[in-house]
C-alpha cells in the first residue's frame, strides 16, 4: 500500500449556527478548518463502497476502516497512515454484529474478536511484528491503558506481546467491557462500575478515583456495538444515544445531569476534554458541553455527506468517511 498523500483544501467559512441547548457566542463566523482528503489505495472491490465505520487511534496514527460490500459481506482493515501500510485486515461475513476492536492509544498496537465461531481468538496486531493470536484465554475484551504497554478489561489483564499481567477485576461478573477507557495517568486504565470511576493499573487492586454519578442513566440507555458509548478523554462525560429516542445524549459523570445534543443517535467523537462532534445532514457539528457553545459546521468537499466519524486527541482531529468511499482528515486548533 503507497503512502497516503494529503491534499489540504481550504474552505469557506461555515455559518455558526444557534444551539438549541444553550447560549452561543455571538460576533462574526468562524472559518471552518481545512478538510484534507485521505487517499488510501484501497484493495479491488472496495472502490467507492460505503464506509460503514471509523476509528483512529488517539494520537491519529492507526485508522481502523470498515467497508460495506455485496451479500452483507465486510471489509476490515487497519492503517498506519504515516507509512501507509496495512496492520491488519479480514473480509468475510460474520455470524453476529458481536465483533470487538481496539486501538492502542500510542498508535503501536490494537486487539481485534471477531465471531467467527467457538474456537476464533483474539488477535493482537502490531504495526511492527506479526500479529499475536491469544488462545485459551478468558478475556472478554476492553481498552488499552493510556501508553500503549497493556489492555484489560473485566476478566483480566494482557501485556501488548500477549502475556498475562493480572487477573479479573473484583465483582468482575458485573463490570462492562465497554466501560473501560485510557486512564489519565500512565499506564492505567479506567472504568466505571457500581457509581463510581475506578483505576487500576492491571497487577494492583483497582481504587476509587470519584463518583461517577451517571450510573442510574447507564441502565437505562442502550450501547450499542457498532456505535458505542464514547467516554470523554478525562472520563467526566459519556455520550451515548438513548433507548427511548434515539436521541444523541451527553450525561456529566460529576453531576448526573443529561444533555440533549442532537435529536437522532450519530456517529460521535471527542477531540479532548470538552469538545464533542457528531453527523448532522452529511456535515460534521460539535459542541463545548461544558459551556454549551455550538462549533462551527464543517461541510465536506464537492458536496460529500460523512456517514461516519472518528477523532484523535493528540493532536485533535476528526477523521470522516462517506457512503461512497471517500475520507478526509479535519486538523483542528488545541482548544485553549
Amino acid at each position: 500500500m503507497r503512502a497516503l498523500p494529503l491534499a489540504a483544501l481550504a474552505l469557506a467559512g461555515a455559518l455558526l449556527t444557534h444551539c438549541r441547548h444553550g447560549a452561543v457566542t455571538e460576533g462574526a463566523p468562524a472559518a471552518s478548518p481545512p478538510v484534507e482528503p485521505l487517499e488510501l489505495s484501497a484493495p479491488r472491490g472496495l472502490q467507492d463502497r460505503r464506509l460503514e465505520q471509523l476509528r483512529v487511534s488517539a494520537n491519529g496514527t492507526l485508522l481502523f476502516t470498515r467497508w460495506a460490500l455485496p451479500d452483507a459481506v465486510f471489509d476490515y482493515r487497519v492503517v498506519h497512515l504515516p507509512e501507509g501500510a496495512e496492520v491488519w485486515s479480514w473480509r468475510g461475513s460474520l455470524r453476529n454484529d458481536l465483533w470487538l476492536l481496539a486501538l492502542s492509544p500510542d498508535g503501536t498496537a490494537g486487539f481485534v474478536f471477531l465471531p467467527l465461531g467457538p474456537e476464533a481468538p483474539f488477535v493482537i496486531f502490531r504495526v511492527s511484528g506479526a500479529p499475536i493470536p491469544m488462545t485459551e484465554v478468558e478475556f472478554t475484551g476492553g481498552a488499552w491503558a493510556s501508553g500503549g504497554g497493556w489492555f484489560g478489561g473485566s476478566s483480566g489483564a494482557y501485556n501488548a506481546d500477549g502475556t498475562l499481567r493480572g487477573g479479573p477485576v473484583p465483582d468482575w461478573q458485573k463490570v462492562r467491557d465497554e466501560l473501560f477507557m485510557a486512564g489519565t495517568r500512565p499506564g492505567t486504565l479506567r472504568y466505571v462500575h457500581a457509581g463510581n470511576a475506578m483505576e487500576w493499573d492491571g497487577r494492583s487492586p483497582p481504587g476509587v478515583a470519584g463518583p461517577w454519578r451517571c450510573a442510574s442513566q447507564l441502565e437505562q440507555h442502550r450501547l450499542s456495538s457498532k456505535e458505542p458509548a464514547r467516554f470523554s478523554p478525562d472520563g467526566r462525560y459519556i455520550a451515548w444515544a438513548l433507548s427511548a429516542s434515539g436521541a444523541l445524549t451527553v450525561c456529566d459523570g460529576e453531576s448526573g445531569q443529561e444533555l440533549e445534543v442532537a435529536p437522532s443517535a450519530s456517529p460521535a467523537a471527542w477531540t479532548d476534554d470538552r469538545h464533542l462532534w457528531w453527523l448532522d445532514d452529511g456535515a460534521l457539528t460539535g459542541m463545548n458541553v461544558l459551556t454549551r457553545e455550538r462549533m462551527p459546521r464543517i461541510p465536506l468537499p464537492d458536496g460529500g455527506r460523512a456517514v461516519t466519524l472518528a477523532a484523535s486527541t493528540q493532536p485533535p482531529a476528526l477523521f470522516a468517511g462517506t457512503s461512497t468511499g471517500r475520507l478526509f482528515r479535519i486538523p483542528l486548533p488545541p482548544s485553549e
